[in-house]
């Protein structure tokens, strides 16, 4: 027997698309798995190149706040700021 997914379906494709010229995008992605959370981060120019990436492992499981505080840490240091 097959369930039903707990996600609706999206009604149309998606797909990444470029930032506007003279800006870049910052793409973040968390994923967490039993005690083990997981998160990157990777910044794109306006044409697409990736100019900066990170990545983590934590073997602790963490709460929501603290993951977004991790990659906004992550996302200073990848961009210098």
């Amino acid at each position: 027997m097959v369930n039903k997914p707990m996600l609706p379906l999206s009604p149309y494709p998606k797909k990444w698309e470029k930032p506007l010229k003279g800006t870049m995008k910052i793409s973040f992605n968390i994923a967490v798995l039993n005690t083990k959370t997981s998160f990157g981060v990777i910044a794109h120019d306006s044409e697409g190149f990736v100019i900066g990436r990170g990545f983590s492992l934590k073997n602790e499981e963490m709460a929501g706040h603290w993951v977004n505080s991790m990659l906004s840490k992550k996302a200073s240091r990848l961009l210098d700021c």
